[in-house]
């Protein structure tokens, strides 16, 4: 009866312990984002997806024997990587973390959608 006591006791003590730490009015405010971070991510998305794009017109050049045309995709593809990464360093400078991880995880959310 003690034990059982002592830890309805201990319960409610932790019970009320963590609602007390809790805000009792949540405030919720809603972020607007930096037109420039807005047009930057949308940068971002596209240069991602035509990276993709020349990556696989590249592999299949490759697979056709067209070394030529795959040789001028390779230096779009490193072109693509060059503004990505001016765009990465634009996004961070910014505040925004992750900036590929991020538009990465927009362009699939947009695919999704676009799927239905």
């Amino acid at each position: 009866m003690k034990k059982t006591v002592f830890l309805l006791t201990t319960g409610l003590f932790f019970t009320i312990a963590a609602m007390a730490q809790t805000g009792a009015t949540a405030t919720t405010s809603t972020t607007t984002q930096n037109p420039a971070v807005k047009s930057g991510m949308k940068d971002m998305r596209h240069d991602v997806r035509e990276l993709r794009k020349d990556k696989r017109q590249r592999d299949e050049a490759l697979e056709n024997g067209n070394k030529a045309k795959a040789n001028a995709l390779g230096k779009d593809i490193r072109s693509d990587k060059k503004d990505i990464n001016h765009d990465r360093k634009q996004l961070q400078s910014e505040g925004v973390k992750h900036p590929i991880k991020r538009a990465d995880r927009q362009i699939h959310r947009q695919n999704m959608e676009h799927k239905g």
